[in-house]
């Protein structure tokens, strides 16, 4: 008996997981996210499908960082200061990319914040959901294959900012967090109750007692227009206005669709054209290159076989060679043979140098002045003088 029980337990949980499993679908209709992100990032194809990158950010930029936690009835609930945040944040995954970098992975599901918790008695952590983290309303978030979260995902604070509104200025650089990492523990995952989707994360009391303040519950109003999310007060009362569009098979097509009709437009038209006109020039000059025959420079029609290996450095020294031995063949002094003034004046490198002798010129008597000239006529007549 309780075999059967066992099988038909495991039986569910295995339907259930299919379930969550076929939820999650890379080529989801993105019609409705397509053109709001456009103007903020990038489409791109990726391993996981269509998927969109942002773009003018800071190189240390990470997915749920420029925002704050909010209490509301869906859990906490991410509140971002950026556009794209109304999408980004409360649809899809995340996925680091060694190319890209960040990037969206969009779904149809939302939630106040997909993501998971890490905490301890002095910091708490978040870390966005990758895309093998699979969402049922019946199991809660599953995992398709076995992953661990890498350290440059999560984002630490103390726990007495956690509910500050600024809290990009305090959190933890990548080095600390991979010591602060090895002594957290896991916080609550993402389920679903009263078919809505909770995001708990960190008991509420728990928030309270380390932040020493009184936390609020905030109401969430959701909102068919497209000005995207935004925290509304009224004197001591907030709301958010949160903008949840019906994503449905009409709102939008699949990746391919979509291709298809942005390229419709005359400009995107032009583009492609472009780029297919490059790609077949460059594969032209590719194939021509190949079908080649291996051929020298002909000269004097005496020229060796190019050889491919040969370095590039010497490839490029054939033809001078074969032009200096041309001319030495007709008695012709090439301009590589005709020396320069100041090789002549050089001395060989065997050879030493004589020391050069300098013809030394007599010395120049200068002529004296006609004073000087008398006076001294006058000492020689003094001392030819007899004395008495």
């Amino acid at each position: 008996m309780k075999k059967i029980i066992l099988i038909l337990g495991l039986l569910i949980v295995g339907s259930n997981f299919t379930e969550a499993k076929q939820h999650f679908d890379p080529s989801v209709n993105i019609g409705v996210f397509y053109n709001p992100l456009a103007q903020y990032g990038e489409w791109i194809e990726s391993d996981w499908g269509y998927a969109w990158r942002p773009m003018r950010v800071k190189h240390s930029w990470r997915p749920y960082l420029d925002g704050r936690w909010i209490w509301t009835d869906y859990g906490w609930y991410w509140v971002s200061r950026e556009p794209f945040g109304w999408a980004t944040y409360h649809y899809g995954r995340w996925n680091y990319d060694d190319y890209y970098g960040w990037i969206w992975i969009p779904d149809n599901e939302w939630g106040p914040a997909w993501v998971e918790w890490r905490y301890d008695n002095d910091y708490i952590g978040w870390a966005p959901l990758s895309p093998v983290a699979i969402f049922s309303i019946n199991v809660g978030i599953t995992f398709s294959r076995h992953w661990v979260t890498p350290v440059h995902y999560w984002n630490f604070i103390p726990f007495r900012h956690f509910t500050s509104e600024r809290i990009t200025q305090y959190v933890q650089p990548i080095d600390r967090v991979r010591r602060i990492y090895n002594g957290t523990r896991e916080g609550y995952k993402i389920r679903g109750e009263d078919n809505r989707i909770i995001n708990r994360g960190i008991d509420m009391n728990t928030v309270e007692q380390r932040t020493n303040s009184r936390i609020r519950r905030t109401e969430v109003i959701n909102r068919d227009n497209s000005r995207g999310e935004r925290l509304v007060r009224e004197g001591n009362i907030e709301r958010i206005e949160a903008y949840r569009p019906r994503i449905t098979e009409q709102s939008g097509g699949n990746s391919s669709s979509v291709r298809q009709r942005d390229k419709s437009s005359p400009k995107e038209e032009q583009r492609d054209n472009r780029a297919v006109e490059r790609r077949e020039e460059r594969n032209r000059i590719n194939k021509k290159e190949i079908e080649r025959p291996d051929r020298g420079i002909d000269i004097n029609k005496n020229s060796e076989p190019r050889n491919p290996r040969r370095p590039e450095f010497e490839r490029r020294d054939v033809p001078d060679r074969q032009f200096r031995e041309s001319q030495r063949e007709q008695n012709r002094p090439s301009r590589y043979d005709r020396p320069s003034e100041r090789r002549i004046q050089e001395t060989p490198r065997n050879e030493k140098q004589q020391p050069q002798i300098r013809e030394q010129r007599p010395p120049q008597t200068r002529e004296k002045p006609q004073t000087e000239q008398r006076k001294d006529d006058s000492r020689s007549a003094s001392g030819n003088r007899r004395r008495p």
